[in-house]
């Protein structure tokens, strides 16, 4: 499991991040998806291959969380690679290659986000099943290698149900085990992860964090 740095943020995961699955984190604009996901791969071991399809990946901001933690800057920018597919047909290509790229050197895949070019071209041509190819790419990685797939997913809003929902919820709702939903609270700074779904921890917990120079940090300050 890869630690995400917040003790009660992997407490409610039954530990952190877990290998051999995929694991979907969703929410609105400045929640925090990006800054859990960079913390993650710098708290880890090994390399980690970071697909940006919105420009959201910032090394300045990689490096800033580093050295705030007592880590090497150079040490962590080397560790990440970065891919910046320019629309969803690179991004199939993209995720496609990483088969050929990824090895056991690697700690970590994010996606960040998943749905920002489907969104896009939705509108022209149904998607979905192409979506549902490069999750499952996703997910054979994640298995063959023993390790964690983070898929960033953005929100929509649903007239029907009078909410806010994931996008393309139900193809990745099928194929992610591990869910997991930030809001931002009324509070300034302050942010709350829901469990929506797990394999076996109970859904519905949540926890409160805050976004800080370090990254992402409890809500009380005390936990790294």
């Amino acid at each position: 499991m890869l630690s995400t740095g917040v003790k009660s943020l992997d407490e409610l995961l039954g530990g952190g991040i877990a290998p051999e699955v995929l694991t979907q984190v969703y929410g609105s604009f400045a929640t925090g998806k990006t800054t859990l996901a960079v913390q993650i791969g710098l708290l880890s071991d090994g390399k980690v291959a970071y697909v940006d399809t919105e420009g959201g990946f910032s090394p300045e901001r990689l490096a800033q969380m580093a050295e705030s933690r007592g880590l090497d800057p150079e040490e962590a920018l080397q560790r990440f690679i970065l891919f910046t597919p320019a629309d969803f047909k690179e991004q199939r290509r993209t995720i496609g290659s990483l088969k050929k790229i990824v090895d056991k050197s690697f700690s970590l895949i994010v996606v960040d986000s998943i749905t920002a070019h489907y969104r896009v071209e939705e509108q022209r041509k149904n998607l979905t099943a192409e979506l549902g190819k490069q999750l499952q790419v996703l997910l054979w990685l994640a298995r063959k290698h023993g390790i964690p797939v983070i898929v960033i997913n953005q929100v929509h809003f649903d007239s029907r149900a009078e909410r806010m929902k994931p996008v393309a919820e139900h193809t990745l709702g099928y194929r992610c085990k591990d869910i997991l939903r930030l809001d931002k609270l009324n509070t300034p700074g302050l942010r709350v992860a829901l469990l929506e779904r797990h394999r076996f921890r109970p859904e519905g917990g949540m926890v409160y964090f805050r976004i800080t120079e370090k990254g992402i940090e409890d809500a009380l300050g005390g936990a790294d």
